[in-house]
């Protein structure tokens, strides 16, 4: 897909790839001139045309109501974590330092407010 479908994570969160191994990426700042087109060609789409619920979501934020350095905010799909207990930068919502919260599907969760020791 050279990163410009929504099978990239970056492409459809809305960002430019940065070292995530992509092959062929054409997501990377450099082609604009098909990457601006494949953008406008998503947001085109009519209710209709689209089939998943994440392609209703592209290109929006996946940390909601993020408050600056201060913690506060939600993911807007929830986390999947299934070994490092989302205290590792595996996990999104650990990385953008929040809380998991109760979209998170993740497994045996340590981020989750009780275990705020394990958080460093």
């Amino acid at each position: 897909s050279k990163c410009l479908k929504l099978y990239c994570e970056c492409f459809a969160a809305g960002v430019l790839c940065d070292r995530c191994n992509c092959v062929e990426c054409e997501n990377d700042g450099e082609h604009e001139g098909k990457r601006v087109p494949a953008v406008a060609a998503i947001k085109a789409r009519t209710p209709a045309d689209l089939k998943w619920e994440r392609n209703r979501v592209a290109f929006a934020p996946k940390i909601l109501d993020q408050l600056q350095n201060e913690g506060k905010g939600h993911h807007a799909w929830g986390c999947k974590c299934k070994k490092s207990h989302c205290l590792k930068k595996y996990c999104e919502c650990f990385q953008a330092a929040i809380q998991c919260g109760d979209k998170c599907k993740c497994d045996e969760c340590h981020n989750d407010g009780l275990h705020q020791g394990q958080r460093e």
